[in-house]
């Protein structure tokens, strides 16, 4: 009897103990603090394997860390979520707890189930103490993280923005101690890119280096240091991007400026024939214009000025005063983020091509300056004057979408058509192929049923009357059917393409664009 009474006496303590994690998770602090003297286990686990100790650390209960690893709490102890104290520790950018750890024999190469180690993420939130302390202490610099085979310095260069941009001496104390400076991430193989999807698609084949993660960041600094400790300055992405076209398709031109002060190689070009000089004219308008969708990348616009770390325009003319080819040509539709593409961005487009479609006058000037080809098409035979005209743009998307929003696009795409036929393009140039298994598009698009047709059925989809003016005062045909035997009359109609219908066009024709469309018919 004596004994099941002292039995039931230590009931309410033995619970203590138990629910020691328990009191902490609900931050009852004094509760948790009188558990720990009476006794209770320290090491006990949550069903979750959740320690006392890591929710103490998720508490950022500096005293309850302290009394839990007086007590024996071991530091290491890591829940079914792969969850440890150090790495919550850093997690929540608290060097003070990290530090009491580390002290505390916390493995400083344990991390979670994927293998991320603290050193990875302290590099990433750029926790330069956190860095010190974990190598001090004999973390690793090249181990890999499982899900991408990323390392601490991949993590360091590329940071975690806006809140935890790359902190340079990290990466810099990273490199002495011996981090690997070329090493490349893991990479997707094809069965990833695979889909039935007909639209536009594009998934990234990863595979980069520190420094590819560098210029994609911007962290010129970084790029300093990773090219002193050797790094290779040309090495590519396995899709062929260079860290120069990773700078510049992401908007770093003060970072592509100096790859090319320190002699990275502008004429190479990657899986889809993207050159340097291609991204320069892609990134001048691609926030908006018949390139992506309005906020896919900041974008300069046609007007826009240079900035303290240079601009797209800057870039484009600096390599194409070194003699970098304005007429390297597309080998397939370039990769876009987004569920459409423009469909003249496909192979065979060129430089001017893809400015011509944002109708980019000064782009187009300073190609054409440096030899540019007019009449160089893509696989469509869609030319730059047909695409400066309104041409695949469907929907009136130059003016709705693009940069040319709230001004006089119709201004620019003159502007834009002028200089190429100064420089000889064909304004009757007929487009040339639509439906063969080389340039069709394995979905309907703006580009369907188009074939045989010239800049004017352009003009005259967009509503443009002033374009269609200009082209017509130029030597412009009227009288020209297309393949299918469709007139410029029946393009007022809006059944000028496939999916150029009622719906789709800009309706209903002005008046002014059917008395110019006839009176031009004789009609």
């Amino acid at each position: 009897m004596l004994s099941a009474l002292l039995a039931a006496a230590l009931l309410p303590a033995m619970a203590g103990a138990a629910d020691l994690a328990a009191l902490i998770e609900r931050g009852d602090h004094q509760a948790a603090l009188r558990a720990i003297q009476e006794g209770a286990d320290v090491n006990a686990l949550q069903p979750d394997g959740s320690s006392a100790l890591l929710w103490a650390v998720h508490r950022v209960d500096h005293e309850l860390v302290a009394a839990l690893l007086q007590h024996g709490a071991k530091p290491d102890l890591r829940n079914s979520l792969g969850a440890t104290p150090l790495c919550e520790a850093i997690s929540l950018g608290d060097a003070v707890m990290a530090d009491m750890l580390v002290k505390a024999h916390a493995d400083p190469n344990l991390g979670n189930v994927d293998g991320e180690t603290p050193l990875m993420l302290a590099a990433r939130m750029g926790a330069l103490p956190i860095v010190q302390s974990l190598l001090q202490a004999g973390a690793r610099v090249n181990d890999r993280e499982q899900s991408r085979g990323q390392t601490a310095l991949m993590w360091a260069v590329a940071g975690s923005p806006p809140q935890s941009p790359p902190n340079p001496q990290i990466v810099d104390l990273l490199i002495a101690s011996k981090a690997e400076v070329d090493v490349r991430a893991a990479a997707n193989d094809w069965g990833n890119q695979i889909t039935s999807e007909p639209r536009a698609q594009y998934r990234a084949s990863g595979g980069l280096t520190p420094l590819l993660y560098a210029t994609v960041s911007g962290c010129l600094p970084c790029v300093k240091s990773l090219l002193k400790a050797g790094a290779d300055i040309n090495r590519p992405t396995p899709d062929g991007v260079t860290p120069l076209m990773n700078a510049i398709d992401n908007n770093h031109y003060d970072v592509a400026n100096f790859l090319l002060d320190q002699g990275a190689n502008p004429r190479l070009f990657d899986w889809w024939g993207r050159t340097a000089v291609y991204l320069a004219a892609d990134m001048r308008t691609r926030g908006g214009a018949r390139g992506g969708p309005a906020g896919f990348r900041n974008n300069e616009s046609p007007d826009a000025p240079a900035t303290p770390q240079g601009s797209a325009l800057q870039i484009l003319q600096r390599l194409l005063e070194m003699g970098v080819d304005p007429n390297q040509q597309l080998d397939m539709h370039r990769p876009f983020r987004g569920r459409f593409a423009d469909d003249l961005m496909t192979t065979g487009c060129t430089p001017l091509l893809r400015a011509a479609l944002s109708v980019d006058k000064d782009a187009v000037a300073l190609l054409l300056q440096h030899g540019a080809l007019p009449d160089l098409p893509n696989v469509m035979g869609v030319t730059p004057l047909m695409a400066a005209a309104g041409i695949g743009a469907g929907r009136g998307k130059v003016t709705s979408e693009g940069p040319l929003r709230g001004v006089d696009a119709q201004a620019y795409s003159i502007a834009v058509i002028d200089m190429l036929l100064k420089a000889g393009a064909d304004v009757n140039a007929r487009i040339t192929d639509t439906s063969s298994h080389t340039a069709v598009i394995a979905r309907p698009s703006s580009m369907t049923d188009r074939q045989g047709q010239t800049a004017l059925f352009g003009a005259v989809s967009q509503n443009w009357t002033r374009v269609a003016q200009f082209l017509l005062q130029h030597g412009a045909r009227a009288d020209i059917k297309d393949d299918q035997g469709r007139t410029l009359a029946e393009a007022l109609k809006g059944v000028a393409g496939g999916r150029d219908t009622l719906e789709d066009r800009p309706q209903p024709a002005p008046e002014e664009m059917v008395k110019l469309i006839r009176g031009a018919m004789g009609s």
